[in-house]
């Protein structure tokens, strides 16, 4: 087990719509890791992150439905409690897939904390998160809770919450001796619960968002992956980008540079997903893979997704 992949799994490849069930998120997931069957069955060491963002979206909108009776739930122990959610029916399905196929691996799910690098919260890009209200209901919230508040034309008010830089997975040696152990390991749901330091070096929970595709590519880092594969829920934004998933479609990292130098990716969710890739390449990894949920299987077998940096690498996945 000499290599090591990183997947990174979108929460909206997950929870495909605004109205997905927990049932249908568990059909999701088990897809995803009957998808992952070609790199399971081989000798290669595996991480699992996942997103989280529609599923954050869930719980907020609960808590606000529940407002009336019920205290708000921070954005940290929003993350804590996708995080087990989420990572419970990834690891759940990994496992049935494995015991089906008859494959010898361990499955770990490790509750994750990133450590968030200081800075200015007022000065930091502002991220839209949680359920939609009106000018009344918003003001409201912006006087109580000290909420900010942007507007979407046509749609309402939302809250708006500062995007900090990842520093560090604060248990990433526990995560590396695992994957060197040959377990298969979920971790970094949600880019890690996010947490700082106070003046008296405690750590602490805020309420800002981790990208979680800074994240994977930082663990891929660390974890000195050979590949970064995200796994995306459709390939639209990357179609009006110009770039497509959904058929075998190869750049040097070269042309990546190019691209992201032009400016041209209007998608923010393309952009930090190119970004992250970028960064990974750049300081040693080999390849960066980018496909659908749906075509993920399709994908492993070389005839579908966009595959970014070597043609060739040293993973051979189906080299068992």
């Amino acid at each position: 087990m000499d290599s090591t992949v990183v997947v990174l799994v979108s929460g909206e490849a997950l929870a495909d719509g605004r109205s997905s069930t927990f049932k249908e998120q568990r059909q999701n997931a088990r897809a995803f890791g009957e998808g992952l069957i070609p790199i399971l069955r081989c000798k290669t060491k595996l991480a699992i992150l996942h997103g989280n963002k529609p599923q954050v979206g869930f719980v907020l909108f609960r808590s606000e439905v529940a407002s009336h009776i019920l205290h708000p739930i921070p954005l940290d122990v929003c993350g804590a409690d996708t995080q087990g959610a989420t990572g419970y029916m990834i690891s759940q399905a990994l496992m049935n897939v494995l015991e089906h196929e008859k494959i010898e691996r361990r499955v770990m799910n490790i509750f994750t904390q990133t450590l968030m690098e200081p800075g200015n919260l007022d000065r930091a890009p502002l991220i839209a998160i949680g359920p939609w209200f009106d000018r009344e209901k918003a003001e409201q919230y912006r006087q109580t809770r000290g909420w900010q508040i942007v507007e979407e034309p046509g749609k309402g008010y939302r809250r708006a919450v500062p995007s900090l830089h990842p520093q560090r997975i604060l248990e990433i040696d526990g995560i590396q001796k695992l994957v060197n152990d040959g377990d298969i390991v979920i971790a970094a749901g949600g880019g890690g619960i996010p947490v700082m330091r106070d003046a008296d070096g405690n750590l602490e929970g805020v309420e800002v968002v981790v990208e979680t595709e800074m994240v994977a590519s930082m663990a891929a880092r660390q974890l000195k992956a050979n590949i970064l594969v995200m796994v995306i829920d459709r390939d639209d934004k990357f179609i009006l980008s110009g770039l497509t998933t959904a058929r075998m479609n190869s750049i040097s990292l070269e042309e990546l540079d190019r691209i992201t130098a032009q400016e041209t990716v209007r998608s923010s969710t393309v952009r930090r997903m190119l970004d992250s890739a970028s960064e990974f390449l750049h300081h040693g990894g080999e390849q960066v893979m980018i496909t659908s949920l749906k075509n993920l299987p399709e994908y492993l077998m070389s005839k579908r997704g966009l595959r970014i940096g070597a043609r060739q690498t040293s993973v051979e996945l189906f080299n068992v």
